[in-house]
Protein backbone atom coordinates (compact mmCIF):
# COMPACT_ATOMS: atom_id res chain seq x y z
CA UNK A 1 0.00 0.00 0.00
CA UNK A 2 3.08 2.63 0.47
CA UNK A 3 3.77 2.13 -3.13
CA UNK A 4 0.10 3.47 -4.10
CA UNK A 5 -0.49 6.72 -5.43
CA UNK A 6 -3.32 8.55 -3.32
CA UNK A 7 -5.69 11.12 -4.67
CA UNK A 8 -8.74 13.39 -4.23
CA UNK A 9 -11.03 15.24 -6.38
CA UNK A 10 -11.82 17.93 -4.30
CA UNK A 11 -14.58 19.98 -6.05
CA UNK A 12 -18.40 21.11 -5.72
CA UNK A 13 -21.58 19.52 -7.39
CA UNK A 14 -22.51 20.18 -10.66
CA UNK A 15 -18.57 20.54 -11.84
CA UNK A 16 -18.48 17.10 -13.79
CA UNK A 17 -17.26 15.38 -11.12
CA UNK A 18 -18.86 12.32 -11.34
CA UNK A 19 -17.87 11.96 -14.90
CA UNK A 20 -14.03 12.51 -13.50
CA UNK A 21 -14.65 9.81 -11.37
CA UNK A 22 -16.12 7.47 -14.26
CA UNK A 23 -13.00 8.48 -16.60
CA UNK A 24 -10.42 7.49 -13.94
CA UNK A 25 -11.57 4.75 -12.72
CA UNK A 26 -12.07 3.27 -16.34
CA UNK A 27 -8.19 3.10 -16.27
CA UNK A 28 -6.38 -0.14 -15.69
CA UNK A 29 -4.83 0.18 -12.34
CA UNK A 30 -6.45 2.96 -10.93
CA UNK A 31 -9.86 2.81 -7.86
CA UNK A 32 -11.79 6.28 -7.62
CA UNK A 33 -14.63 6.26 -5.11
CA UNK A 34 -17.29 9.08 -5.92
CA UNK A 35 -18.10 10.39 -2.21
CA UNK A 36 -17.52 8.21 0.43
CA UNK A 37 -17.62 10.86 3.17
CA UNK A 38 -21.17 12.42 2.19
CA UNK A 39 -22.84 12.98 5.30
CA UNK A 40 -26.32 11.16 3.95
CA UNK A 41 -24.99 7.98 2.90
CA UNK A 42 -21.06 6.67 2.15
CA UNK A 43 -21.25 6.84 -1.73
CA UNK A 44 -18.51 3.72 -3.24
CA UNK A 45 -20.07 3.51 -6.89
CA UNK A 46 -17.53 1.77 -8.04
CA UNK A 47 -17.01 -1.15 -5.02
CA UNK A 48 -19.43 -3.30 -3.42
CA UNK A 49 -18.37 -3.81 -0.09
CA UNK A 50 -18.67 -7.37 1.77
CA UNK A 51 -17.42 -5.53 5.08
CA UNK A 52 -20.45 -4.29 7.59
CA UNK A 53 -18.09 -1.89 9.56
CA UNK A 54 -17.62 -0.28 5.36
CA UNK A 55 -21.26 0.87 5.45
CA UNK A 56 -21.51 2.26 8.97
CA UNK A 57 -21.31 5.99 8.88
CA UNK A 58 -20.89 6.30 12.35
CA UNK A 59 -17.76 4.37 12.24
CA UNK A 60 -16.61 6.29 9.29
CA UNK A 61 -17.36 9.71 10.65
CA UNK A 62 -15.29 8.64 14.11
CA UNK A 63 -12.35 8.13 12.08
CA UNK A 64 -12.05 9.18 8.49
CA UNK A 65 -8.57 7.78 8.15
CA UNK A 66 -9.06 4.29 9.50
CA UNK A 67 -12.15 4.24 7.59
CA UNK A 68 -10.04 5.17 4.34
CA UNK A 69 -7.12 2.15 5.47
CA UNK A 70 -10.11 -0.33 6.19
CA UNK A 71 -11.30 0.57 2.60
CA UNK A 72 -8.24 0.25 1.00
CA UNK A 73 -7.41 -3.27 2.43
CA UNK A 74 -10.44 -4.11 1.08
CA UNK A 75 -9.96 -2.96 -2.72
CA UNK A 76 -6.78 -4.46 -2.76
CA UNK A 77 -4.42 -4.60 -5.60
CA UNK A 78 -3.65 -0.92 -7.67
CA UNK A 79 -1.65 1.48 -8.05
CA UNK A 80 -4.11 4.59 -7.93
CA UNK A 81 -6.89 5.18 -5.21
CA UNK A 82 -8.84 7.99 -4.93
CA UNK A 83 -11.84 9.62 -3.88
CA UNK A 84 -14.02 12.90 -4.69
CA UNK A 85 -14.66 15.48 -1.76
CA UNK A 86 -16.48 17.78 -1.26
CA UNK A 87 -16.29 21.01 1.59
CA UNK A 88 -19.37 19.99 3.16
CA UNK A 89 -18.60 16.63 3.20
CA UNK A 90 -15.63 16.82 6.12
CA UNK A 91 -13.46 20.77 6.12
CA UNK A 92 -11.56 19.15 8.46
CA UNK A 93 -10.86 15.96 6.87
CA UNK A 94 -10.22 18.35 3.23
CA UNK A 95 -7.68 20.01 5.64
CA UNK A 96 -5.76 17.04 6.21
CA UNK A 97 -5.57 15.64 3.06
CA UNK A 98 -4.46 18.96 1.60
CA UNK A 99 -1.72 19.49 4.06
CA UNK A 100 -0.48 15.58 3.82
CA UNK A 101 1.99 15.31 0.63
CA UNK A 102 0.70 11.27 0.57
CA UNK A 103 -2.47 12.96 -1.00
CA UNK A 104 -2.30 14.60 -4.26
CA UNK A 105 -5.49 16.69 -4.67
CA UNK A 106 -7.39 17.20 -8.19
CA UNK A 107 -9.54 20.96 -7.84
CA UNK A 108 -12.20 20.93 -10.36
CA UNK A 109 -13.98 23.87 -10.89
CA UNK A 110 -16.65 25.38 -12.97
CA UNK A 111 -16.08 29.00 -14.15
CA UNK A 112 -19.82 29.90 -14.76
CA UNK A 113 -21.72 29.67 -11.74
CA UNK A 114 -25.10 30.07 -13.64
CA UNK A 115 -24.23 27.11 -15.81
CA UNK A 116 -23.52 25.32 -12.50
CA UNK A 117 -26.35 26.36 -10.47
CA UNK A 118 -28.89 25.64 -13.42
CA UNK A 119 -27.59 22.27 -13.81
CA UNK A 120 -28.29 21.72 -9.71
CA UNK A 121 -31.51 23.06 -10.38
CA UNK A 122 -32.73 20.85 -13.15
CA UNK A 123 -31.20 17.66 -11.62
CA UNK A 124 -32.80 18.89 -8.15
CA UNK A 125 -36.31 18.95 -10.11
CA UNK A 126 -36.25 16.31 -11.92
CA UNK A 127 -34.79 13.56 -9.93
CA UNK A 128 -35.53 15.23 -6.62
CA UNK A 129 -32.04 14.83 -5.01
CA UNK A 130 -32.17 10.87 -5.40
CA UNK A 131 -29.91 10.28 -8.04
CA UNK A 132 -27.81 12.84 -10.11
CA UNK A 133 -28.00 12.03 -13.87
CA UNK A 134 -28.31 13.69 -16.88
CA UNK A 135 -31.68 15.73 -17.43
CA UNK A 136 -33.61 15.59 -20.70
CA UNK A 137 -32.52 18.04 -22.91
CA UNK A 138 -36.18 19.58 -23.12
CA UNK A 139 -36.33 20.56 -19.22
CA UNK A 140 -36.34 24.14 -18.29
CA UNK A 141 -36.70 25.70 -14.61
CA UNK A 142 -37.75 28.98 -13.49
CA UNK A 143 -34.89 31.08 -11.28
CA UNK A 144 -36.58 32.83 -8.88
CA UNK A 145 -34.30 36.20 -9.25
CA UNK A 146 -34.33 37.37 -5.46
CA UNK A 147 -32.99 33.45 -4.35
CA UNK A 148 -30.06 33.36 -7.37
CA UNK A 149 -27.45 35.84 -5.87
CA UNK A 150 -27.69 34.80 -2.30
CA UNK A 151 -27.03 31.34 -3.91
CA UNK A 152 -24.24 32.49 -6.20
CA UNK A 153 -22.43 34.04 -3.39
CA UNK A 154 -22.94 30.40 -1.38
CA UNK A 155 -21.59 28.55 -4.13
CA UNK A 156 -18.81 31.18 -4.01
CA UNK A 157 -17.87 30.83 -0.17
CA UNK A 158 -17.57 27.05 -0.86
CA UNK A 159 -14.98 27.53 -3.68
CA UNK A 160 -13.48 29.90 -1.23
CA UNK A 161 -13.03 26.76 1.32
CA UNK A 162 -11.60 24.85 -1.36
CA UNK A 163 -8.69 27.24 -1.98
CA UNK A 164 -7.80 28.06 1.53
CA UNK A 165 -7.66 24.33 2.06
CA UNK A 166 -5.31 24.08 -1.05
CA UNK A 167 -3.47 26.78 0.38
CA UNK A 168 -1.90 24.30 3.14
CA UNK A 169 -0.61 21.61 0.21
CA UNK A 170 2.45 21.65 -1.54
CA UNK A 171 2.06 23.58 -4.89
CA UNK A 172 3.54 20.37 -6.66
CA UNK A 173 0.60 18.18 -5.17
CA UNK A 174 -2.52 20.13 -6.98
CA UNK A 175 -3.91 19.88 -10.24
CA UNK A 176 -6.22 22.72 -11.20
CA UNK A 177 -8.63 21.58 -14.01
CA UNK A 178 -11.63 23.84 -15.28
CA UNK A 179 -15.23 21.91 -16.27
CA UNK A 180 -14.38 22.91 -19.73
CA UNK A 181 -11.00 21.11 -19.73
CA UNK A 182 -12.80 17.65 -19.39
CA UNK A 183 -13.28 17.66 -22.82
CA UNK A 184 -9.48 18.99 -23.85
CA UNK A 185 -6.79 15.87 -24.50
CA UNK A 186 -4.31 18.04 -23.59
CA UNK A 187 -5.49 19.32 -19.76
CA UNK A 188 -6.77 15.77 -19.77
CA UNK A 189 -3.24 14.62 -20.39
CA UNK A 190 -1.97 16.85 -17.89
CA UNK A 191 -3.66 15.55 -15.08
CA UNK A 192 -2.84 11.92 -16.14
CA UNK A 193 0.80 13.11 -16.05
CA UNK A 194 0.56 14.71 -12.84
CA UNK A 195 -0.91 11.40 -11.15
CA UNK A 196 2.26 9.52 -12.63
CA UNK A 197 0.30 7.28 -14.71
CA UNK A 198 2.58 5.41 -17.55
CA UNK A 199 2.43 7.22 -20.90
CA UNK A 200 0.88 4.35 -22.65
CA UNK A 201 -2.27 3.94 -20.41
CA UNK A 202 -2.63 8.12 -20.79
CA UNK A 203 -2.73 7.71 -24.56
CA UNK A 204 -4.91 4.81 -24.70
CA UNK A 205 -7.30 6.23 -21.85
CA UNK A 206 -7.16 9.31 -24.55
CA UNK A 207 -7.69 7.17 -27.10
CA UNK A 208 -10.97 5.87 -25.63
CA UNK A 209 -12.31 8.99 -25.37
CA UNK A 210 -11.43 11.14 -28.11
CA UNK A 211 -13.89 13.61 -29.55
CA UNK A 212 -13.34 15.58 -33.41
CA UNK A 213 -10.83 13.90 -34.76
CA UNK A 214 -8.21 16.62 -35.10
CA UNK A 215 -9.67 19.22 -32.74
CA UNK A 216 -8.15 17.95 -29.96
CA UNK A 217 -11.04 17.21 -28.09
CA UNK A 218 -12.98 14.48 -26.12
CA UNK A 219 -16.02 12.88 -26.20
CA UNK A 220 -17.33 14.95 -22.62
CA UNK A 221 -21.13 15.81 -22.77
CA UNK A 222 -20.90 19.61 -21.80
CA UNK A 223 -24.22 20.31 -19.79
CA UNK A 224 -26.89 22.87 -20.23
CA UNK A 225 -26.74 26.29 -21.92
CA UNK A 226 -28.35 28.78 -19.70
CA UNK A 227 -30.24 30.73 -22.63
CA UNK A 228 -31.68 27.13 -23.73
CA UNK A 229 -32.65 26.00 -20.30
CA UNK A 230 -34.04 28.95 -18.30
CA UNK A 231 -37.92 29.33 -18.46
CA UNK A 232 -37.37 33.19 -17.60
CA UNK A 233 -33.66 33.87 -19.10
CA UNK A 234 -34.52 37.69 -20.15
CA UNK A 235 -35.43 38.67 -16.30
CA UNK A 236 -32.14 36.66 -15.52
CA UNK A 237 -30.30 38.08 -18.27
CA UNK A 238 -31.12 41.75 -17.19
CA UNK A 239 -30.83 41.31 -13.40
CA UNK A 240 -27.00 39.86 -13.99
CA UNK A 241 -25.87 42.49 -16.19
CA UNK A 242 -26.03 45.16 -13.69
CA UNK A 243 -23.96 42.88 -11.12
CA UNK A 244 -20.18 41.47 -11.86
CA UNK A 245 -21.75 38.08 -13.06
CA UNK A 246 -21.99 40.28 -16.39
CA UNK A 247 -19.98 38.57 -18.40
CA UNK A 248 -21.98 34.83 -17.98
CA UNK A 249 -25.01 36.24 -20.25
CA UNK A 250 -23.04 38.02 -22.81
CA UNK A 251 -21.42 37.38 -26.35
CA UNK A 252 -21.03 33.22 -26.42
CA UNK A 253 -23.11 32.28 -23.31
CA UNK A 254 -26.09 34.25 -24.30
CA UNK A 255 -26.58 32.36 -27.06
CA UNK A 256 -28.88 29.15 -27.33
CA UNK A 257 -27.17 26.52 -29.38
CA UNK A 258 -28.35 26.15 -32.80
Amino acid sequence: MSERQHFVIVSLPRTGSTYLVDYLNAIDGVRCLSEIFHPNEIMLRHHRTSDPRLTDMALRDSDPLDYLQRLEREIGECGWFGFKHFPRHSLKLLQHLCASRGWRKIFLWRENLLEQYLSFLLASAHFGQVTWGRVPDAQQVTIPPAMLMEDFHTIERNYIMIEEALMLSDPADVFTVEYHDLGRVEAMRGMLRFLDLPQDSIERALVQTAGRAGKGELAFERGPNAAARIANYDEIRQMLRRTRYRRWVEGAHERAPA
